[in-house]
């Protein structure tokens, strides 16, 4: 049995302390805190799962130019949406953007619920961030319990359990909601707090507290990490997952100023994106020439990639049903990996001579 979360005496201003803290020293203006739709919301919250705020400040913009309203993307087809997050890498959250703006758009007349319970249950929605877009454009009563979220309590409350192990997560859920405020005004800021405190002062490495220029904690007297001397200790760290190293070779084969692409499977690797073949005509690849190598780390895999050039000239090529010849220009527009991305502007680059 999972031992039970002890009393502190934050417990009753817990909530109080962080709405003052946020009220200074917080974030105000990022772009998504300006007129709170739910559909700003829920972009701003999906593309910050898995990448930095620097560079979601800029690629936020970027998708709202391009789908500026749930409309636009349930109307857009999958591979315009890839397109547009290429680079930020975890596609699946680009897929499931696509998805969720459709199943909104049809079951629930294109307006996203207000129940944390039916917002959770629309694709690729999870619990936090069911609460998030519940609570900032809903007022609605929700806890949130991201990463960075865990990593603030686990602390604070000296929690030395795994919190990858479910029993653990559901205990901590379960103390996240009996510290949300009692009012509902003080929703909005309580839990815009708890995001930026865990963002830019309790951080998973070098937390501001451990600085000797510190600004000081508004939890500093009763945080137990900070008593005990585990603040770099807690919460646990889980054993990685062990990382696969990968070889493959692209064929990176040219004709009339066009690229040959092929759609890959809808399941792996960069699932339903377009991206060089990886096996060719036998008889061809003894004309190919090898590129610089690339290497590129997804979250379980290393890949070593070894690009070979086929100029084919007039020669005649079958090619595969999922595969298709691009002008490099509309290569680009396509949702391609990163690495993708790079050979193609160095060849349109060779190919301008700059």
């Amino acid at each position: 049995m999972p031992k039970e979360i002890k009393k502190n005496a934050l417990d009753k201003n817990f909530a109080k302390y962080l709405i003052a803290w946020q009220k200074k020293d917080g974030r105000h203006h990022l772009p998504w805190q300006i007129n709170r739709t739910a559909y700003r919301v829920w972009l701003s919250e999906i593309m910050l799962q898995q990448t930095q705020v620097s560079t979601v400040l800029i690629r936020y913009q970027e998708f709202l130019k391009r789908f500026p309203d749930l409309r636009s993307l349930a109307m857009a087809t999958v591979d315009d949406v890839l397109s547009e997050w290429s680079g930020m890498g975890y596609y699946t959250r680009a897929r499931n953007l696509h998805k969720c703006a459709r199943v909104v758009m049809s079951e629930h007349d294109g307006i996203f619920p207000s129940d944390p319970v039916a917002l959770e249950k629309l694709p690729g929605i999870g619990r936090s961030t069911a609460a998030a877009i519940a609570v900032f454009s809903y007022g609605q009563r929700a806890a949130i319990l991201d990463g960075n979220v865990k990593r603030v309590l686990a602390r604070v409350w000296g929690i030395e359990a795994d919190l990858s192990k479910s029993a653990e997560t559901k205990k901590l859920w379960t103390h996240a909601e009996t510290l949300l405020p009692k009012k509902p005004d003080d929703l909005v800021a309580y839990t815009q707090g708890l995001m930026d405190f865990g963002a830019t002062f309790c951080t998973q490495y070098g937390p501001l507290c451990l600085s000797e220029k510190s600004p000081k904690c508004p939890f500093n007297k009763d945080c137990v990490a900070k008593a005990l001397g585990k603040i770099e200790q807690i919460p646990l760290k889980v054993k990685k997952v062990k990382v696969i190293r990968l070889d493959m070779n692209w064929w990176i084969a040219i004709q009339k100023n066009k690229v040959l692409l092929e759609k890959r499977p809808n399941q792996g690797i960069w699932a339903g994106m377009w991206s060089f073949p990886e096996k060719f005509n036998d008889v061809l690849t003894k004309k190919g020439q090898p590129m610089q190598k690339v290497s590129h780390v997804l979250t379980h895999r290393r890949l070593t990639i070894q690009p070979m050039m086929l100029d084919l000239n007039k020669q005649k090529v079958v090619i595969e049903p999922n595969q298709q010849w691009f002008v490099f220009e509309d290569a680009l527009a396509l949702g391609v990996p990163k690495p993708v991305r790079t050979i193609l502007l160095n060849l349109i680059q060779v190919r301008d001579g700059v």
